[in-house]
């Protein structure tokens, strides 16, 4: 059942990396990668775990413990991913590097580890296949697992205070405004991401406990399925999230800084994120462009283009049209076609011409989409709008 879960995780997971790094080019930006990196990482993490769970692992002996440094980039990466949606941050600082530290203190605690022999590797797997507890308790680094798996809670926790610390206070500072269903969506979605992590440090420390109190390896391998299960739910929770709420990672284009005295320190300013109600200016830029343009007319139109023209940035463009014209980009482009098409049909068009060769004239690139299209627009097919126009 855990393993189900897992796998079924695994394939949304790498579903949604393609999607955001592959489809919809215009809209990746840095949180995008920063969450493909997380599902990557998770996933790997996911991939030892049931090696090793399953006896898999006993071929594949070089990459016991590969994971394990992992494990101490992604309380970072979620909160960085929350921080830079919140903030609507652009890249990679320098003054970020400090959240990398634990992931490389660990990875050369393993280094020792990675160099052995294949035949003394083995020797270990063979013994978690025995005992699954003994991958807990065998030190495969210079620290002893305790203080790894300490470390490793303590570091979870912090985040986590980060994480809940940054959506709460975002939440306060943005009520009543125009664009609240989006904000809705995307808290929603940061809710459930940091959900989902503190279920995971909280499987993590039941993991500890049972670790340290329970002598026995037949009861821990059956009680440990519990806190797995609780991390299979976390991760099965993020990663089929995203496929069926895909709005969210429109993310919040319009965000803003107050400047705000800290309380923290006397003096010190920081930045606060708010959402700009007033987005008039790129709502009238664009509908003018479209009136005098007509750039739906052109078959090979993309939001990238309109972008351009009007100057508004593409991921600002795209929220835009889901929340105040509430219309995805191409069915945007697909409704000024229709009200072309039908305003050249009033007009007398089809007398000398056909409906084909006026949808081709409107940017249509198929029969089969420009009647798809008019049904979802018109409500009804165009011939059958053809004979209500004779009447």
């Amino acid at each position: 059942m855990i393993g189900v879960f897992y796998i079924g995780s695994m394939f949304c997971a790498l579903v949604t990396v393609y999607i955001l790094l592959f489809k919809n080019v215009e809209l990746r930006d840095y949180s995008k990668i920063l969450l493909c990196i997380f599902f990557l990482l998770h996933v790997w993490c996911v991939i030892i775990y049931l090696a090793i769970y399953y006896g898999w692992i006993i071929y594949l002996p070089h990459l016991f413990k590969t994971a394990a440094p992992i494990n101490y980039l992604l309380p970072p990466l979620t909160y960085l991913y929350v921080r830079v949606v919140l903030f609507n941050e652009k890249k990679f600082t320098i003054k970020d590097s400090w959240h990398l530290i634990p992931f490389v203190i660990f990875l050369i605690n393993y280094m020792p580890f990675y160099f052995l022999p294949v035949s003394t590797k083995t020797e270990v797997l063979l013994e978690i296949t025995r005992d699954f507890s003994y991958s807990f308790k065998y030190q495969s680094g210079l620290l002893p697992e305790f203080y790894a798996l300490l470390i490793r809670i303590l570091q979870t926790f912090l985040y986590l205070i980060f994480q809940w610390r940054l959506i709460i206070n975002f939440k306060n500072g943005n009520n009543n405004i125009e664009i609240m269903n989006q904000i809705k969506d995307v808290l929603e979605w940061l809710r459930i991401y940091t959900w989902a992590s503190t279920l995971f440090i909280i499987s993590i420390v039941l993991s500890s406990v049972l670790f340290i109190f329970i002598q026995s390896s037949s009861i821990f391998n059956v009680i440990i399925q519990f806190p797995i299960f609780l991390i299979a739910v976390s991760f099965f929770a993020i990663s089929t999230f995203l496929l069926v709420n895909p709005n969210v990672l429109l993310g919040l284009p319009f965000i803003n800084h107050h400047i705000i005295e800290s309380k923290l320190q006397n003096g010190q300013v920081l930045k606060y994120p708010f959402i700009a109600e007033d987005y008039s200016k790129e709502i009238s830029s664009i509908i003018t462009y479209f009136k005098e343009n007509e750039p739906y007319l052109n078959k090979g139109v993309n939001i990238s283009q309109i972008s351009v023209a009007t100057g508004i940035p593409v991921k600002q463009l795209s929220f835009i049209m889901n929340n105040h014209f509430k219309q995805r980009f191409n069915d945007f482009i697909n409704q000024h076609r229709i009200e072309y098409i039908t305003k050249k049909i009033n007009q007398g068009y089809l007398d000398h011409y056909t409906l084909q060769t006026l949808s081709s004239e409107a940017g249509f690139t198929s029969p089969t989409t420009f009647i798809a299209a008019f049904k979802k627009i018109e409500l009804c097919s165009p011939s059958e709008y053809l004979i209500k126009s004779k009447r």
